[in-house]
């Protein structure tokens, strides 16, 4: 049995990752104005590799999980649009507008960031299947905003996370010491990550632990 198989029965229970890999320590809950609604799709649960999760993790006090594509129970939008703050739908779709200074001037907060999670077929077809929807604003990230992350391979370049597209929406909605918290922790769990697939154990808490040693 390889180190990667074997390791499946060895994670950690709150970052999913090998044990020997765990990024919990830099994973600090903190607290936000806006409010984040995230749509995951049933598929996304089992996997690893979703970023979702730990927006929800980083944000527990802000951000609320939503499954959909479940057989056993029927999604339905309501209670994710009775939370405060005005509406908006995250994804680039032909109508959107993007994120700059001069919507914050438009369209003042605080906010309710509608997120739909998943591969980009799925998410795509949210908002056209849900009707209460069809009436939210629909915004996009900044143009020119990379992808960090290397988990997936993105149908194009410029196509970034869910994690990563929430950090880069939050830079606009609320400012860069709140997107550089996020991107801190997602660069350290993509590394771990990337790590514990290779079985790279020379590298084991190098990322969580190195800055503490060097005091």
């Amino acid at each position: 049995m390889n180190q990667r198989r074997s390791g499946h029965g060895n994670r950690c229970g709150r970052c999913r990752i090998n044990n020997h890999f765990c990024v919990c320590e830099a994973l600090v809950p903190f607290e936000i104005k806006n409010n984040i609604s995230l749509i995951v799709h049933v598929s996304e649960l089992i996997l690893t590799s979703n970023t979702a999760q730990f927006v929800q993790k980083m944000l527990p006090q802000n951000a609320e999980i939503y499954i959909r594509g479940s057989g056993r129970e029927m999604f339905t939008p309501d209670a994710l649009l009775a939370r405060p703050g005005r509406p908006l739908y995250l994804f680039p779709d032909e109508n959107s507008v993007e994120l700059n200074d001069e919507f914050l001037e438009k369209y003042p907060g605080p906010y309710n960031l509608i997120v739909p999670d998943g591969n980009w077929g799925q998410a795509k077809k949210v908002k056209v299947r849900e009707k209460k929807f069809h009436d939210i604003l629909s915004v996009r990230i900044p143009e020119g905003s990379v992808a960090e992350y290397k988990l997936r391979k993105a149908p194009k370049p410029n196509w970034v996370s869910t994690y990563e597209a929430v950090t880069h929406a939050l830079r606009i909605l609320e400012g860069d010491q709140a997107a550089d918290k996020l991107m801190d922790f997602f660069r350290v769990w993509v590394e771990a990550t990337l790590n514990a697939r290779s079985g790279n154990f020379s590298l084991a808490y190098h990322l969580t632990h190195s800055d503490s040693e060097e005091e």
